[in-house]
């Protein structure tokens, strides 16, 4: 995975993806997309993501 993607899982399938770009590092990036995961998941069965660390 490049930095700035991550994928939306429901279960322990990968159903869709989320890609940010634009910050200044890949980091910051990831950390927008994951935030916009957690924002979608509630009530939706889909896991918030996963972290890469």
């Amino acid at each position: 995975m490049i930095a700035g993607g991550l994928p939306v899982q429901a279960g322990n399938e990968s159903v869709a993806g989320i890609g940010v770009a634009g910050a200044p590092g890949g980091d910051l990036d990831e950390a927008c997309a994951q935030a916009g995961i957690d924002a979608i998941a509630g009530g939706t069965g889909v896991t918030p993501g996963f972290r890469r660390r």
